[in-house]
């Protein structure tokens, strides 16, 4: 029962996600995300049989779409990341963490709305909202969990610079979305052990 919800799951954010590419006229690369979705499938299957946990899950879906978006068109809609935003705080409600959850979300804002403003504005005000977003799903997290975040997405950022097309020049708004979630997706494994050493 599990797997059937889950590729059901699958099933309905892909359909979502070529909704959202067609409404922010942004090409879907269907084959690649029906690969990526068909290797998240089996991947978090395999390694998680008996627990889904839905706000990683959807991050790691609606994520690949706000990459494609992002590298598109430079921008995060406020359509995503607002209806997103507000689907955690209701599973955040659920499951008795709404706290921790708003208190993550404005932790991560203001970090980041701070660096926007200290990067003059290098830094999207959409990626300042995505950062927001990840802060909602992961509750509050130390200082140095956060640097360490921070660290590795302008690591990951500065990297896609060097291996980007050509004419992106350090002078542009880099696109920042992807780096920051695949910083999210590798961070958060370590996030735990940051904890209980600290």
């Amino acid at each position: 029962m599990y797997r059937q919800l889950f590729a059901a799951l699958f099933s309905l954010s892909y359909f979502l996600h070529l909704y959202l590419c067609r409404k922010f006229d942004t090409k879907p690369q269907k084959i690649k995300t029906a690969f990526f979705y068909s290797f998240l499938v089996c991947f978090l299957i395999r390694s998680f049989p008996q627990d889904l946990n839905v706000n990683s899950t959807l991050f790691l879906l609606l994520g690949w779409t706000i990459v494609l978006i992002d590298e598109e068109h430079h921008r995060i809609p406020n359509f995503i990341t607002g209806y997103f935003s507000i689907a955690i705080c209701v599973m955040a409600v659920v499951e008795n963490q709404i706290l921790d959850s708003i208190a993550g979300g404005a932790e991560f804002l203001l970090f980041f709305c701070a660096l926007a403003i200290a990067s003059k504005l290098k830094i999207g005000i959409g990626d300042v909202k995505l950062a927001g977003v990840i802060g909602l799903i992961n509750g509050v997290v130390t200082l140095p969990e956060l640097m360490i975040f921070i660290l590795l997405s302008a690591i990951l950022g500065l990297s896609s610079l060097l291996v980007g097309p050509s004419r992106i020049h350090l002078k542009d708004p880099i696109p920042f979305a992807a780096p920051m979630i695949a910083a999210s997706i590798l961070i958060w494994p370590i996030w735990p052990m940051l904890r209980m050493n600290g």
